[in-house]
């Protein structure tokens, strides 16, 4: 059995018709894909995997890892 991995950009809804803010977190979250990719096929404990795309995503200022929620529309989280 191989092995697979997923990375998602969390809860919050980047419409379509903002590319400018979509694109940038796409990016990054494929650039989080590639080195989870590149940690398994070097056959890298699937546990620190995880922990080193959860740090990457953490360092990326497009998502609020490690900052809070995002906010509703009522501002509140």
């Amino acid at each position: 059995m191989g092995w697979a991995i997923a990375v998602h950009g969390g809860a919050r809804d980047i419409s379509r018709s903002l590319p400018h803010d979509r694109q940038p977190c796409e990016e990054a979250l494929r650039q989080c894909l590639q080195i989870g990719v590149e940690a398994l096929e070097s056959n890298s404990p699937p546990l620190d995997v995880v922990e080193l795309v959860v740090r990457e995503r953490e360092n990326i200022p497009h998502f609020n890892d490690g900052r809070g929620s995002v906010l509703r529309a009522s501002r509140r989280a």
